[in-house]
């Protein structure tokens, strides 16, 4: 008699680890709600760190063309003034032009990329930008695709962003490359 009741209590004691309790279902919930808080914040900065990471590669992509189209226009003979061309890409005073170079002048449309973002290697469809003429030379400011829908912007509305990067041709020294990243 004594072995009928020990069965009859290990098959009581089985059908009652085939499932969880409330309790215990609570307290799972609940630690991965804990661990959804903590790393929601690591997975937002993402997109983040991606604006900063395509901002940062773009001013080391403008550095080597810069310094690049220097020394070709150092070594090509040409005077400091004139203008010259290497692989497409117009510019004077041993740099890259901020804005389109045409053989009438300039252009500061959307018709043909900035000579800078074609020395560069940057294609226009990964960055919203604007050339402008800032102290009477062009500058183009250019942000990641992804913070603005506007297919257009304004200078302005691209530093609302305060997540770009700024190239300034200069007639004298070296072109002013400036990046903002604190709206990234």
């Amino acid at each position: 008699m004594i072995t009928k009741y020990s069965s009859v209590f290990q098959h009581s004691s089985q059908q009652h680890s085939l499932g969880f309790t409330l309790i215990e279902l609570i307290i799972v919930i609940v630690i991965l709600g804990v661990l959804a808080i903590t790393a929601a914040p690591k997975f937002l900065n993402i997109q983040a760190d991606a604006h900063i990471s395509a901002i940062k590669g773009a001013e080391g992509a403008i550095n080597t063309a810069t310094s690049l189209f220097k020394a070709k226009s150092l070594t090509s003979g040409q005077g400091f003034a004139t203008v010259v061309e290497f692989e497409g890409v117009k510019g004077s005073h041993h740099q890259p032009y901020a804005a389109s170079g045409t053989s009438g002048g300039f252009t500061a449309d959307y018709s043909s990329p900035p000579e800078i973002f074609e020395a560069a290697g940057l294609s226009v469809d990964d960055w919203r930008y604007r050339i402008y003429i800032d102290n009477g030379s062009y500058a183009v400011v250019a942000t990641p695709r992804s913070l603005i829908e506007q297919a257009q912007p304004t200078e302005p509305q691209i530093k609302s962003t305060q997540c770009y990067i700024n190239y300034h041709w200069k007639s004298a020294g070296k072109p002013e490359i400036t990046l903002l990243t604190t709206g990234c």
